[in-house]
């Protein structure tokens, strides 16, 4: 293989371009893109442009950095031709300029000029971005639809696919069959395209009959393997029962005289697991393990005698003993009847939902992303017109890059191959294929590195090699190389490809080590330069447990990185000696999965210190606030509905205590504040949509500001922001609340298989933290210091997955070699590896062998876990960037941030113009709750109620009817006042006068009301009797103003009322000046109101042409009606500041009056008063504050005019 040269790489046929890691790829494409501009020619006479310069590349976010990259470089070199006296370090320019005469520079700058300006119509796309281009441009030679809808998100007709395949295929099976299906193919639709989902479009990895098998074929050979355990288990139950006794009497016996060895028939539990057979016998036992069943068949038993009873084997040749022994045996041979039957069951099921799948994309005349590379293999290999559309493309794109090589499929192979065949030598076109086979590491996208191994041999002769790494240091560098050149010595190479274990053997994948830049920075610690890449060896004699290593590994390296992060003088040492302290943004961890993840952030949590995870593909849906978020909506929509509305409070999210949840039962003003707001949530939705509303709701409760230890806070804000913004748009669509709902609902229960981008979790910050990120997420990046914890890690290949793609473990050992290899590479400075002699399962010998770190260190099956240390010193050799450790001491040190700790902040600035920082909604409740109590209400954090639900129900229960049955039997508490309040505001909207004339109306309305609640009917009786009493009931106190014959009136009228740092303590003054006066009453608490004042009146009438303010009350003053005597009426109206509340109400009826009246508004005219009603004494209590007071009060809040209403 040749080290390429850039202005030396010929600019026709077919070129293999090996870049490993950091050696510079991205700079080479852009650097050839030049040459190709300036030198190469269409038809050797029009010069090439961007857009006839295929780049094909698999990532949107690569496509835009290319394009950047190339940009930037064709101005740079056309600023260097166009400016004679310039002088570049850079030395491709150099020689790329002195190729040419002085006097052609200007020209050159110019053909430079005019390609950078054009790269907006560059044709550097995606793999699939470009085969649907050529579908849609070249649609009569390729046989396409001109216009096709493309189905972003698969997976909602693949479960349509999927579920209809299980309904009419297996619904129909037999009880037998059911039970196979269930227990060894999946136990839903769901789990069954899990199983296959990987194997679902493998086209080129599997082959199936045709046509296609019945299931009845399929299920045979099992189904007759069942037929003969029954028969075998049936005889065997029967022999044992005949003999039972005599079979008794000799294993007893045998036991008793030691015939057999005591470490598998101990005397302790020969008896018990004898009785366990005759239950087995007698259809009881069902359940028995076959290994204990096994142990009283006649091999177990023959092989289990004591050396000194031998010759007693021919005692246990009984007819009972062999048919267990028989029964066994046919049990043992299940897996090779099982796994032939997966295989096909699997296969089916593929081969049909393929089919039905793609009848369903025609129907909807729809296509996928893989749909578009398949047509255009097809139309280009087995098309009318495939020579003729080659040919096209071909002439269209006579030069083409391929970006990241090693992650092409055969099927894209292919259709490359047949544009730019390698076999003929077209001087008009140009094929670069560049990539590294070591970081071929897609498979599960279908990345096929034997793709590569392929176009290798079509190539030779072309292949070019990038030798120097410019991404790490020296140090580095050396280190990487030294693993890998140890592990190339290994009898099958580095990565496994060496064809057979011979010295002289064909390796097509070998490791070439790389040069170095030369840039000498170094990593020091303390102020010392240490080694580059460290093992931390975990000293063991036996095997480490896979969950243990993962514990453990992530402590250590969560302290290490503490120690690192609080040491002094720990950083980078430049070239030009300047020193840079380590910061957390310095560090990655590289995990190869999701729990590895959350086992190493939680370690960092422990220790104060952040991270990030960059790898996440979870749905938001999936997430604890989209159940929260559900709740909300559903109290939003109902927000009458106590239940809903306590268990949108109970939610995690809220995090309030069970004190506070069971406070706000109890206290009625407290709950209707709350009430209060999920009902103006519920018209800030209709109004302002559900974006508004969520935002409304985290303003309202503070849930934004809410911090604690680990910072998850941030994570649930951003997934409720997240989730807001997604309903916003999806309820452009969606009709109505309820509809909504239901909408999340689904996306809820189906948040597993949802896979497009706007449903993945965002990031929860952007701030400096350590980056935790997977393997493959961290291809093409770099970081200055890398945490390879779990190093030793593996995971070996499903059942399923073997069953259907690969043939054994040796291509996930490959591929897990290329992973190590990716991983170590990312580092620019120092790398670390958790090192142990790791096991899955039990036993005491390691499995290194199985590990990608293993192969390198020449690990074979059976070594005692001892020799680790000697293995890592092998490798090692003489590389003095190599560092071999015990495994650290782990420390319980908290990371401390240098950064601000221990210096004094500077003073803030002052802001120069009026900025209100009060200003806020509150409600009556609000000023007459202390601070104190509010935030309690608020801000409690400790663990919540996640289902507070039912605990109105409950004390309904506890709430005993007493003999003479009342209302004032009823139960305490807000919920049961919530409940008439609805029932009373259901009347208003029917017509309390249709309400009172219909018995079986207000049945209905009660029976409503009571959906799902533990009420007796003697209750609802009772509540039946009392809404009889309240329509009948004079208001006014003989003024005839009973709701059956009111006619205008408006029940839950909403009140907005301005205010501009109205002193409260003025309004208490102002209160007890006017309104029953000289009688005491708790004090309002100090405060300033800046804002609005906001407030539901539950009932506004006319009488009289009079207006009345009416608030209804269920409070409980005592067991009969002469608890609610008028003193003791106005004594409770005190206590709880309800003169507070009535004034409020008159204040925003004054207004309302004025405004809509205007000059002929008069107070005493038109003002009735208010009127507050105890319903569980059927008292009313009535005040009206005189003009003076109501004017007064309109002046405290008029100051400035600002927004009052």
């Amino acid at each position: 293989m040749k080290t390429l040269t850039i202005l030396d790489l010929p600019l026709s046929g077919s070129h293999l371009i090996e870049a490993s890691a950091g050696t510079g790829k991205t700079y080479t494409i852009a650097a050839l893109y030049v040459r190709l501009i300036l030198e190469y020619t269409v038809d050797n006479a029009r010069a090439l442009s961007p857009e006839n310069i295929l780049v094909v590349t698999f990532t949107e976010a690569a496509t835009k950095e290319l394009r950047d990259r190339i940009r930037a470089r064709l101005s740079e070199a056309a600023q260097y031709f166009r400016t004679p006296a310039a002088v570049t370090e850079d030395i491709f320019l150099r020689d790329l300029r002195n190729k040419y005469a002085p006097s052609a520079w200007p020209n050159c700058a110019k053909r430079i000029d005019v390609a950078a300006n054009f790269m907006d119509e560059s044709a550097i796309y995606t793999i699939h971005g470009w085969c649907k281009k050529m579908l849609q441009q070249h649609a009569f030679d390729s046989l396409s639809p001109f216009m096709q809808e493309v189905l972003t998100n698969e997976v909602e007709l693949l479960n349509k696919v999927v579920t209809d395949y299980w309904r009419i295929h297996f619904y129909l099976l037999n009880k037998m069959q059911c039970q196979l299906i269930l227990s060894k193919i999946a136990i839903s639709p769901h789990h069954l395209l899990k199983a296959i989902r990987y194997a679902l479009f493998k086209t080129e990895a599997l082959t199936f009959e045709q046509p296609l098998p019945t299931l009845s074929a399929i299920f045979a050979p099992i189904e007759a393997w069942e037929i003969e355990r029954q028969q075998h288990e049936n005889q065997a139950k029967q022999h044992w029962l005949k003999h039972k006794e005599t079979i008794d009497a000799l294993l007893m016996g045998a036991c008793a005289e030691k015939w057999l060895n005591q470490r598998n028939y101990s005397q302790n539990t020969f008896q018990q697991k004898l009785a366990a057979i005759h239950n087995w016998a007698n259809g009881l036992n069902e359940g028995l393990k076959h290994d204990d069943l096994g142990k009283f068949g006649l091999t177990k038993l023959t092989k289990g005698l004591a050396a000194a009873h031998h010759d007693k084997a021919s005692k246990f040749n009984v007819e009972a003993i062999r048919c267990i022994d028989d029964y066994v045996t046919h049990l043992e041979g299940k897996a090779d009847k099982e796994k032939p039957f997966k295989t096909s069951m699997y296969k089916h099921a593929i081969q049909w939902i393929r089919e039905r799948y793609e009848q369903e994309k025609q129907a909807v005349a729809c296509m996928t992303f893989d749909d578009m590379i398949s047509r255009l293999d097809f139309a280009l290999n087995k098309g009318e017109n495939a020579q003729r559309l080659a040919s096209v493309i071909a002439q269209q794109y006579p030069i083409g890059l391929i970006d990241e090589f090693q992650d092409t499929d055969p099927v894209q192979y292919r259709i490359f191959s047949k544009i730019y065949p390698s076999q003929q030598h077209n001087h008009e076109l140009a094929w670069f294929m560049i990539g590294d086979p070591k970081q071929a590491i897609y498979s599960f996208r279908g990345a096929d590195i034997n793709t590569y191994l392929m176009a290798r041999e079509a190539t030779i002769g072309n292949h070019h090699t990038l030798g120097t790494n410019f991404r790490s240091t020296t140090s580095l560098i050396d280190a990487i190389n030294r693993i890998f050149v140890h592990g190339d010595k290994q009898p099958l190479g580095a990565f496994r490809f060496k064809e057979s274990h011979q010295e002289k053997a064909t390796n097509p994948l070998p490791f070439l080590p790389v040069d170095a830049k030369g840039f000498e920075d170094d990593w020091v610690i303390n102020g010392k330069a240490v080694a580059a890449l460290t093992c931390w060896h975990w000293g063991s004699d036996k095997a480490i447990a896979s969950g243990q290593y993962q514990a453990n590994m992530a402590q250590v390296t969560a302290s290490e990185i503490v120690a690192l992060l609080n040491g002094e003088s720990t950083g980078f040492k430049k070239e030009n000696g300047e020193f840079q302290c380590i910061k957390p943004s310095d560090i990655a961890i590289l995990v190869r999965t999701g729990r590895e993840a959350q086992v190493m952030r939680l370690a960092l949590r422990e220790r104060n210190l952040r991270s990030i995870y960059l790898s996440e593909r979870d749905s938001v849906y999936q997430s604890p606030q989209a159940q929260d978020v559900l709740i909300w909506l559903e109290a939003f929509a109902s927000p009458r509905d106590e239940r809903k509305v306590r268990a949108a409070l109970s939610t995690q999210t809220f995090g309030f205590s069970y004190e506070a949840l069971h406070e706000f039962v109890l206290d009625e003003i407290a709950w209707e504040s709350h009430v209060n707001r999920f009902m103006a949530y519920q018209t800030r939705w209709q109004k302002d949509g559900i974006l508004a509303t969520l935002h409304a709701l985290l303003h309202d409760y503070q849930l934004h500001n809410v911090q604690d230890i680990d910072h998850y806070s941030e994570r649930q804000l951003t997934n409720i922001l997240h989730l807001a913004e997604n309903l916003q748009q999806d309820s452009a669509k969606i009709e109505g609340q309820q509809a909504l709902i239901s909408h999340l609902a689904e996306l809820i229960f189906n948040a597993h298989n949802q896979g497009s981008d706007d449903t993945v979790v965002r990031l929860e910050s952007d701030a400096e933290l350590i980056k935790v990120i997977t393997i493959h997420k961290s291809k093409g990046l770099e970081y200055p210091l890398v945490f390879l914890p779990f190093a030793c890690g593996f995971r070996e290949d499903t059942e399923d997955e073997n069953c259907l793609l690969r043939a054994n473990d040796e291509e996930r050992l490959r591929e897990d070699l290329r992973l190590f290899y990716v991983a170590v590479t990312r580092a620019r400075y120092a790398c670390w590896l958790g090192v142990a002699p790791i096991r899955k399962g039990r036993g005491d010998v390691p499995q290194l062998e199985l590990t990608a770190l293993g192969h390198l260190l020449g690990w074979q099956a059976g070594t005692p876990a001892s020799a680790l240390f000697e293995h890592l010193h092998a490798m090692k050799g003489d590389c003095g960037e190599i560092a071999v450790i015990d495994l650290p001491h782990v420390t319980n040190d908290c990371y401390v941030d240098k950064t601000t700790h221990g210096k004094a902040l500077a003073s803030a600035l002052t802001s120069t113009t009026y900025i209100p920082d009060n200003w806020w909604v509150a409600s009556y409740s609000a000023l007459t709750f202390s601070q104190g109590k509010m935030t309690s209400l608020l801000r409690e954090e400790i663990e919540v109620a996640q289902d507070d639900a039912q605990r109105d129900d409950v004390e309904a229960l506890e709430f005993p009817l007493t003999q003479d049955a009342s209302i004032h039997s009823l139960p305490k508490g807000a919920s049961p006042g919530v409940l008439v309040h609805g029932l009373l505001e259901q009347c208003a909207h029917h017509g309390f006068q249709n309400v009172a004339n219909n018995p079986a109306l207000q049945q209905q309305l009660i029976a409503q009301r009571f959906t799902g609640k533990i009420w007796s009917d003697e209750r609802q009786s009772i509540l039946k009797n009392a809404l009889q009493d309240w329509l009948n009931t004079d208001l006014l106190s003989g003024h005839g103003a009973c709701l059956r014959e009111i006619v205008a009136y408006k029940s839950e009228v909403e009140f907005l009322i301005g205010a501009d740092n109205v002193d409260v303590q003025k309004l208490d003054a102002l209160l007890n000046q006017h309104l029953f006066v000289h009688q005491t009453r708790p004090a309002l608490h100090k405060n300033q109101l800046h804002g609005l004042l906001k407030g539901f009146i539950d009932l506004v009438f006319v009488h009289n042409e009079k207006y009345y303010v009416v608030d209804y009350k269920f409070s409980y003053l005592g067991e009969g009606d002469a608890q609610y005597s008028p003193a003791a009426l106005v004594q409770t109206l005190l206590n709880h500041r309800y003169d507070l509340q009535y004034s409020l109400y008159l204040l925003a009826l004054h207004r309302l009056l004025r405004l809509r009246l205007g000059k002929a508004y008069e107070y005493d005219k038109h003002v009735g008063g208010a009127v507050y009603w105890f319903l569980r004494g059927n008292r009313c209590l009535f005040d009206k504050p005189s003009r003076e007071a109501i004017e007064q009060l309109d002046a405290l809040f008029s100051t400035r005019n600002i927004g009052n209403v």
